[in-house]
């Protein structure tokens, strides 16, 4: 599709916004009310997979449930004559917190913590419609022209756990793997799956890069990321500024939040 373009006979295309395994995304302007709105297209191909077609009809219903201040919101889903999904999102003015880092470096430690509480509250909303994010990441915190958080990209197009290790074995997902749990990665005893504490993982990555620059820890490719869950230990060590105004105190959340597998889910 290309600006211009109308999709379903509801939606104007405007402008391309990126691309991904998954599929495409669009802002576009709802033909009849007006109003701006984000368009996610699952490629045929993966939208033909009956296991993940249920999956994100399963998914998209939950996540209508959800009606958050801090997370975006799911208006729509359906499918076309192609076989493809679509999934119409609230659109959202602003930086994505990935942006922010990039100009500013590090954030102040007051922000920081501001930015996570509602990142959390958001993520609490979430885990109790019984999604699992999976994808927690700056890229994936928006923040408003009024310094509000909203979570994107709810997962709704996600394959299952399994075919997500193995894509990061070939690379499509490197970007995100410096947040990802290690249970994500593979790394959890057989019979159990992955959970929201994940989640919890990934946000405590996101709120050390915010306060240091960098993450607790980084590779240059997805198998050292993978050798890193594989041989680190369990407990992560954060390395805080001392004269952070209660560094020692945050430090102790965020170990506990990164350690495998999330101890006993509380952070």
């Amino acid at each position: 599709m290309k600006p211009g373009d109308t999709l379903d006979g509801r939606y104007t295309i405007t402008e391309r916004l990126g691309a991904g395994g998954m599929g495409e995304v669009y802002k576009a302007t709802h033909t009849f009310l007006g109003s701006s709105r984000v368009i996610k297209v699952v490629h045929p191909h993966i939208s033909t997979n009956t296991d993940a077609k249920d999956r994100f009809l399963r998914e998209a219903r939950a996540a209508t449930k959800i009606q958050h201040q801090n997370v975006a919101t799911l208006h729509d889903f359906a499918s076309l004559p192609d076989g493809s999904h679509y999934m119409v999102w609230e659109f959202i003015a602003g930086e994505n917190l990935a942006q922010r880092l990039r100009t500013r470096g590090t954030l102040p430690p007051r922000q920081a913590v501001r930015i996570t509480l509602q990142a959390l509250r958001g993520l609490d909303a979430i885990h109790r419609a019984g999604i699992i994010h999976r994808d927690i990441s700056p890229e994936n915190l928006m923040i408003t022209a009024e310094d509000e958080v909203k979570i994107i990209d709810l997962g709704v197009a996600k394959v299952e756990d399994t075919d997500a290790v193995s894509s990061t074995r070939t690379g499509i997902f490197v970007g995100k793997l410096r947040y990802a749990a290690p249970e994500q990665l593979g790394f959890l005893p057989e019979g159990e799956k992955v959970d929201a504490r994940a989640d919890l993982y990934a946000m405590a990555m996101v709120l050390v890069e915010l306060l240091t620059g960098r993450p607790p820890y980084e590779a240059t490719s997805p198998h050292e990321y993978f050798m890193l869950h594989a041989v680190e230990p369990r407990k992560q060590t954060v390395s805080l500024p001392l004269d952070m105004p209660g560094s020692a105190a945050l430090q102790a959340v965020l170990e506990k939040a990164l350690v495998f597998g999330g101890d006993d889910g509380e952070a």
